[in-house]
């Protein structure tokens, strides 16, 4: 099946932006459709009998986005690092449907996030600058962990010019950090605490050293020498 025929569904959704950042709101959906994410500029769906293709559908006032996503997607060209491009109409893009967690989902879940990994993502970098883009905006839930490596998705940033420095700091924090919390199921509300607190501070002298030694203040040992989180979500929260 192709995704034309789709269309009409997709243009009957409403995605509303929300002030401050936030997730858009999804004001109304066909029953036929089902949202696979939301974002602070746009919404997925796919179709629930042929899940081959993800629409991202924009809010209004996205187009910017919009369009540096297509842009973006033009230069990237078939890769086994990113997404498939396939199409576009007034306000969202086609591509392709990309299933397995994100890295969010695997510290959720417990799930290993091997140093292999890390590599990937490093070398999904590597090809999108030497097709002439800036990675940026590369975080837990923008890398998807599959059988056959890594995909790398929301690339509407890509053609900025300047840099966070979010996976270097990822980076980094997975090379002084991870080995204590590997395979442990982390509380949402753990990751939305460190989240808040990275955002409040990554503009100033931040140093990926002394943001998780502050973390761990949170954190205790049992006796077995197993990080555990003080009384559970309520702690954090």
């Amino acid at each position: 099946m192709m995704w034309e025929p789709i269309v009409p569904l997709i243009e009957q959704i409403k995605i509303v932006p929300v002030d401050g950042n936030e997730l858009v709101h999804i004001a109304y959906v066909p029953k036929e459709m089902e949202c696979v994410g939301r974002g602070t500029d746009a919404a997925v769906f796919v179709y629930w009998k042929h899940r081959r293709y993800a629409f991202k559908v924009y809010a209004a006032g996205r187009e910017e986005k919009l369009a540096n996503e297509i842009e973006a997607y033009r230069r990237l060209g078939e890769t086994s690092y990113f997404p498939r491009f396939y199409g576009r109409g007034d306000n969202f893009i086609v591509i392709s449907y990309e299933q397995g967690f994100n890295l969010y989902d695997c510290l959720l879940r417990g799930i290993y996030i091997a140093p292999w990994v890390i590599e990937e993502v490093d070398a999904a970098i590597r090809y999108a600058r030497s097709v002439g883009l800036n990675p940026r905006d590369i975080h837990l839930k923008n890398i998807i962990l599959q059988k056959s490596g890594v995909k790398l998705i929301d690339v509407s940033e890509y053609v900025k010019e300047d840099s966070d420095q979010r996976w270097e700091h990822l980076k980094e924090g997975y090379r002084l950090f991870y080995r204590f919390i590997a395979r442990q199921r982390i509380p949402k509300s753990v990751i939305e605490f460190v989240k808040k607190r990275y955002e409040s501070q990554k503009d100033t002298d931040f140093s990926v050293k002394s943001f998780g030694a502050s973390l761990f203040r949170l954190f205790f040992y049992d006796k077995e020498k197993t990080l555990r989180f003080k009384n559970g979500e309520e702690t954090i929260g």
